[in-house]
């Protein structure tokens, strides 16, 4: 019934949204190993977060500047993972930066993350090169942070302002749901 609505030209947008879903299941295999709790449920959520939004916003919203959108069809594995890493990123310098964290010790939420997303050294000195982008300066940090996600993700530099736009858009709303989403992160 869905082809004689028109609706099958979707089907292969929507099993690359599903691919880039199934990806989660490689970063909840290694939050198993995860002692900490809060840490656990944390980037649990986060994980969460990527899956919702690659369903709601990045595969749904048809816009020439949403990079996402038009991009999905050539992601493949190591892309999709990028996502999820450069989600984890995002949400946790934003979250130490605010400086709600309720564990002991913001060096034991940094190895989490390092754990769970299998960071390689060059990914281990981003985050360090963009944690003190955010203290400096968020401005600088948010332009820096959507060229480097659209080079993780999209394997490219050299896109559109506005499609930089559009990656600082994806990454700042996602931050924002998932703090209105798990207030007792913040709370």
């Amino acid at each position: 019934m869905s082809e004689r609505l028109g609706l099958s030209i979707f089907a292969p947008r929507q099993k690359m949204i599903d691919k880039i879903g199934e990806e989660s299941d490689f970063f909840f295999a290694r939050l198993e190993d995860m002692k900490d709790s809060f840490i656990k449920n944390f980037y649990s959520q986060v994980i969460c977060c990527v899956i919702g939004d690659v369903n709601d916003f990045c595969g749904s919203l048809t816009s020439k500047n949403n990079i996402f959108y038009n991009k999905l069809k050539t992601m493949d594995k190591s892309s999709a993972r990028a996502i999820y890493k450069a989600t984890g990123m995002y949400h946790t310098i934003h979250y130490l930066a605010s400086g709600t964290y309720k564990g002991k010790d913001p060096l034991d939420m940094l190895e989490g993350f390092r754990e769970i997303y299998g960071l390689t050294e060059q990914e281990c000195k981003s985050f360090s090169h963009f944690a003190g982008s955010y203290c400096q300066c968020e401005a600088k940090f948010e332009a820096e942070f959507s060229r480097y996600a659209a080079l993780r993700i999209f394997g490219r530099e050299d896109v559109g302002q506005s499609a930089l736009a559009y990656i600082n858009y994806y990454f700042s709303n996602s931050y924002r749901q998932f703090i209105e989403a798990n207030q007792t992160y913040v709370a």
